[in-house]
């Protein structure tokens, strides 16, 4: 957790140096309209020079088309089963970051996708007692964003929707009434592989980025196939464009 802290401490040292320089070109942060464009006044939307703006005199030519940015937030999570020991009844709460990579391919659309750490699980009550798991993932977004401009242009709402593939890394299942601790997908519980849907609502103002979206797993992360299991998990994140 020290290494970890360590890790997105400087990643946002690094976007908050990087987000503070000037954009040029017309292209903002997470798809937004940049500051300035490369005529020096103010940007279009979504790479278009201001006085070529869709709202001005028609479509112009798109600049800086991909863009870049850090992310990290909250996890709440639970699993769903109809197994009785993994069944959620709580919510297990965790972190997310990494990094995430956009194309803009209209006006109103992009793509997105990344790279990213993150923490879910659930807790659960058996005849022994309390018994909690954690599930950690590496996780690629495969999301489509839609533009909303804000009166003024200074602010963009993101709305999403997308699928996501994950692979377990980590975890550790505790037994709180036998005192025991173990992997969770090394003992017969869990599979390391996971998708499911994606789908939330984002906001960008300059390099700044906030957003709010639900995973809902459909594939089964249970090892015992007559019980189907899933994760469902809420996101907060913030974010930081470079």
């Amino acid at each position: 957790m020290k290494k970890l802290f360590a890790v997105l401490t400087t990643l946002a040292v690094l976007a908050l140096t990087a987000g503070a320089q000037p954009y040029y070109g017309g292209g903002g942060p997470f798809g937004g309209p940049g500051r300035y464009n490369s005529f020096g006044g103010p940007g279009g939307r979504l790479g278009y020079p201001g006085r070529y703006d869709r709202g001005g005199y028609g479509p112009g030519r798109f600049y800086n088309d991909w863009y870049g940015g850090i992310k990290f937030g909250v996890v709440g999570s639970h699993v769903s089963s109809e197994s009785a020991e993994l069944d959620g009844k709580g919510v297990q709460t965790g972190i997310s970051a990494g990094l995430a990579l956009g194309f803009n391919m209209t006006p109103d659309i992009a793509f997105e996708s990344g790279l990213y750490y993150v923490e879910k699980g659930g807790s659960s009550r058996n005849s022994g007692g309390r018994f909690t798991y954690g599930l950690d993932y590496l996780e690629i977004p495969l999301v489509l964003k839609y533009y909303v401009f804000s009166p003024g242009r200074r602010a963009v709402f993101q709305p999403y929707v997308g699928a996501y593939l994950g692979l377990g890394i980590g975890g550790e299942i505790k037994d709180y009434g036998n005192r025991e601790a173990f992997s969770s997908f090394d003992n017969g519980y869990f599979r390391r592989g996971d998708s499911g849907l994606a789908f939330g609502c984002g906001v960008s103002y300059s390099f700044l980025y906030a957003s709010v979206g639900y995973e809902l797993g459909l594939a089964n992360i249970g090892q015992d196939l007559f019980n189907e299991t899933r994760n469902r998990a809420l996101v907060f994140s913030v974010g930081f464009a470079f």
